[in-house]
């Protein structure tokens, strides 16, 4: 603790920006952040002096929502990165990657990254490279995607400053100038997704950036951070828009297995729940004030949807923020239940869910076994009726 005492001494500059602080505990602190350790704690400078929390699960900047994914030129990698900038080429080992605020070239593990966007992605394009028609085919390849539309499979060997060295299948090696593609696509097979052991943080900056980070340390204006994919940076605290811890004292609901999940349909069948993505496979998108919010992390549940969870007495509370789709959920209506060990917690706003804020839920769990979600239909059935769920977690002393 003796590195944030000392970082705080020195207090936070005039210009930072004030983030909102969720810890173990229930209070929730918003203050400039002074130091942040994500096995220590965090502490903020309020309003009613300086607060130390223990046990981070996530900070916010206060009136910044969660920006849409990069929609330019970007990296993806297999553990969920999605760097905005330009690709500067690379080898077999690394990639070059100038991000959009960085003056210098980022070095990425070439094995962690998924696929590199040289150009926006077309509009129907799918957020996980899983899906991409384009990349994933009986024989797992590498692959280009042509501006024009056409696509090839086969084994990529090196980059030069203007191409990328690639051998298609059944034919010669060549070189394709990057000018003549829109993305670049690494053989599934071989990309790993290497996250830490420890406590690791989910980053996500004002531009659209994601990045898995396993180091961060305040320093004046900046946020010091060490990337999984490789590189080493620095950025300014205003550009911080959030910054979730994982495999700390949160759980989240999409990385784990319910002990039981039912779906019903009303008339068409039935829509699968989904982990970190809506039932249609898009982002998590959800009103908050005036603005659109984008979460890495939630779940997409349609009517009728029962979620068991076993809790096994290990949390202290459950929380996340939940409403109808921006998008695909502008005229629906829900009923919305929560139940622990059976007994429905009193909800009114979620029992008559429509388009709008979500709803924020925090739900006491000390000592409880189970955790039932409940996705009912409301007056019109199911159309419409979207219903995400932000950031929902379990939280642990």
């Amino acid at each position: 603790m003796l590195l944030l005492l000392l970082t705080a001494v020195l207090g936070a500059p005039p210009d930072q920006p004030e983030f909102t602080v969720n810890g173990a505990d229930s209070d929730t602190p918003t203050g400039k952040l002074t130091a942040i350790s994500l096995t220590l704690g965090a502490q903020v400078s309020t309003a009613d002096g300086l607060k130390t929390v223990k046990g981070v699960v996530s900070l916010r900047q206060a009136g910044r929502p969660l920006p849409p994914f990069p929609d330019g030129a970007h990296i993806v990698t297999a553990i969920g990165d999605r760097i905005p900038g330009a690709f500067a080429g690379g080898d077999t080992k690394q990639l070059r990657f100038r991000h959009v605020t960085s003056t210098g070239d980022w070095a990425i593990t070439a094995d962690m990254v998924a696929a590199v966007w040289l150009r926006p992605p077309p509009a129907d394009t799918p957020p996980d490279p899983a899906k991409y028609a384009w990349l994933n085919g009986p024989a797992p390849r590498d692959a280009l995607l042509y501006r024009n539309g056409d696509k090839a499979r086969g084994a990529i060997t090196g980059f030069t400053e203007h191409g990328v060295k690639f051998t298609a299948d059944a034919g010669a090696p060549r070189e394709v100038p990057l000018v003549d593609l829109t993305a670049i696509g690494f053989n599934p097979r071989l990309v790993r997704a290497r996250k830490p052991k420890g406590p690791f943080a989910h980053l996500v900056l004002t531009d659209g950036t994601r990045l898995i980070v396993s180091e961060v340390a305040v320093k004046g204006n900046a946020l010091v951070c060490t990337a999984v994919c490789g590189p080493a940076f620095e950025v300014k605290l205003a550009q911080v828009v959030a910054l979730d811890v994982m495999q700390g004292v949160a759980t989240y609901l999409s990385d784990l297995k319910p002990t039981k999940a039912e779906t019903v349909g009303f008339l068409d069948p039935a829509w699968d729940w989904a982990a970190d993505r809506s039932v249609r496979g898009q982002p998590l998108r959800l009103k908050l004030g005036d603005d659109e919010n984008t979460f890495d992390k939630g779940l997409g549940t349609h009517p009728k949807t029962v979620l068991n969870y076993d809790l096994a007495g290990k949390y202290t509370r459950f929380e996340s923020l939940v409403g109808l789709d921006t998008v695909t959920g502008k005229r629906g209506r829900a009923d919305v239940r929560i139940r622990v060990d059976g007994k429905e917690v009193p909800l009114p706003e979620l029992k008559a869910l429509t388009a709008g804020n979500a709803v924020p839920v925090k739900v006491d769990v000390r000592g409880a076994k189970e955790l039932r979600l409940v996705i009912g239909f409301g007056p019109a059935g199911d159309v419409q009726a979207d219903v995400n769920w932000g950031a929902a977690r379990l939280v642990a002393e």
